[in-house]
């Protein structure tokens, strides 16, 4: 079942440097609610040196309040790089190199030419030409039997620097915010901190973790609560036309799993609250799965780099449904040079393995080349990590969750209004996650809660697009470039096919006057 379609317009927004009355958040147009499964398009920032350093190990399975951090799943060690079984799924696991196989033509014989190579010939690499046009081309060597055909890619390189940096908040459960009223301060101060500080920390969007209320079904109130505190995120501002992006993930306590309440899986009071009406005509909004919100997708623009975010609702026993799998992958593929983060309840246990519907959604993603991040919560007081390396596809995920901590001396219970602050450095392909308290104004400290992760980001830099193919005979090929921009650098290159022999050539810049 597909989604239904989303409001596809333009939210007039860019990430400019902080310090401004409203620095903007750019947020980028969706273009589809679901997405073709299984799209081939090529992503072409590759995950090359990600980070595959284990994390912090939380040894212990015990929780604080009953809740099962041991649920069904793969007992993989808990910061792995690539411990997870790589086994058959179901999924659609194929990959594709971009460039669709050229057939063999009369001449070719029966195997591709082994000597066959082609290099970049002009402009010379580094070079400085004039005007808004230039002709990119490449020389063939080796045996040639028939016509080649060259197809170039340019993109635009954007020079990096500290002000490209931005921030996404993750909030773990605030269930204990919402259902007492004396701790519901807190909740309130984390969104205002959010809001206060959207152009200082350069905030392009906030994640809900899922448990936003104790009694999902039962009591509304615990629902009012947390959307007077949300809608503190969707003040209006000219630079802010729809607020600060945000998404949501239906927890247990939300949809009643289990024995919490007397709809299990139901989701009135969540779409009543937080479904696809409050949302539909904001510009961030992608869309969601199905009739309701209870799976929902948003993307923001960071600069140059685009940033989509899936949250996923909770399914404990019943397992993540394969159908809204293939949608979410669906949806990132679509969008194949975008930052992607998976947004889940319960996807890392307490002793850093997957929960079974956490193992279901890295089967899922680990082909996706753009999933890089996944975010949980739903084991009380506890936080852990993990990497995964799929033959070079790496995912982190993490889990926290501070809704049981109490700190009598600050008299503060709850959560104390500690959520996490992801803090990326396009410059430095990083991020650095922090774990902090508006209502205390404190940070943690330690390996579990301050820590830096490698993420390919360096499709902030440009995105290489196919600009033009040329087929022909001879020992050359060339294409006019156009449109070039003056005072910009670009970088190119091409994949040259000649009778079955493919080569693709070194990346090359060049810099117009």
């Amino acid at each position: 079942m597909r989604a239904s379609s989303p409001a596809s317009w333009i939210a007039v927004l860019s990430l400019v440097a902080a310090c401004t009355d409203d620095a903007t958040t750019t947020t980028a147009t969706p273009t589809t609610t679901g997405g073709a499964i299984g799209s081939s398009t090529t992503t072409t920032g590759t995950s090359e040196g990600q980070d595959t350093t284990t994390g912090t190990t939380a040894a212990t399975t015990a929780t604080s309040g009953g809740e099962d951090p041991t649920t069904s799943g793969t007992t993989v060690a808990g910061t792995t790089s690539g411990g997870v079984d790589d086994s058959t799924t179901g999924f659609d696991d194929s990959t594709s190199t971009g460039e669709p196989e050229e057939p063999l033509l009369p001449g070719c014989g029966d195997t591709p030419p082994a000597d066959f190579d082609a290099v970049p010939s002009a402009p010379a690499d580094g070079a400085t030409i004039a005007g808004a046009t230039t002709e990119l081309a490449v020389t063939l060597s080796g045996q040639i039997l028939a016509d080649a055909t060259a197809k170039f890619h340019l993109r635009e390189v954007h020079e990096l620097s500290d002000d490209d940096d931005f921030t996404i908040v993750i909030m773990p459960d605030t269930q204990n915010y919402t259902q007492f009223p004396g701790n519901f301060p807190q909740y309130q101060d984390q969104t205002k901190w959010v809001w206060e500080h959207r152009n200082t920390d350069r905030i392009v969007a906030v994640l809900h973790n899922g448990d936003v209320v104790q009694h999902g079904n039962q009591i509304e109130l615990e629902w009012q609560r947390a959307q007077t505190a949300m809608t503190t995120l969707e003040t209006e501002k000219p630079n802010f036309p729809d607020g600060i992006p945000y998404g949501i993930a239906v927890g247990n306590h939300d949809n009643g799993a289990h024995a919490h309440d007397n709809k299990p899986f139901g989701t009135g009071l969540f779409n009543k609250y937080f479904g696809v009406k409050r949302f539909e005509k904001r510009g961030y909004y992608g869309g969601h799965y199905g009739s309701k919100n209870d799976n929902n997708w948003i993307v923001v623009q960071a600069g140059n780099l685009e940033v989509v975010m899936v949250s996923l609702e909770y399914r404990g026993d019943l397992g993540q449904d394969p159908d809204v799998l293939q949608w979410a992958r669906g949806v990132f593929k679509d969008h194949p040079h975008a930052l992607g983060i998976v947004n889940s309840h319960h996807i890392v246990r307490a002793d850093g393995g997957f929960s079974g519907e956490g193992k279901q959604i890295y089967e899922a993603m680990k082909t996706v080349d753009n999933v890089q991040l996944m975010t949980s919560g739903h084991i009380k007081e506890f936080r852990n990590r993990r990497t995964d390396n799929h033959k070079g596809h790496v995912i982190h995920s993490m889990l926290a969750d501070y809704q049981d901590l109490i700190i009598g001396a600050e008299d503060c219970a709850g959560g104390c209004g500690y959520m996490r602050l992801w803090r990326f450095s396009p410059k430095k392909n990083q991020l650095k996650v922090e774990t902090f308290s508006p209502t205390l104004n404190k940070s943690m400290t330690g390996p579990k809660e301050q820590f830096t992760l490698t993420v390919d980001l360096s499709a902030a830099t440009g995105v290489f697009e196919l600009k033009g193919s040329i087929s022909g005979p001879g020992p050359a090929l060339a294409f006019a470039a156009e449109g070039l921009k003056p005072g910009t650098s670009y970088e190119w290159y091409a994949v040259v096919n000649e009778c079955g022999a493919k080569v693709k050539t070194p990346v090359q810049t060049f810099k117009v006057q």
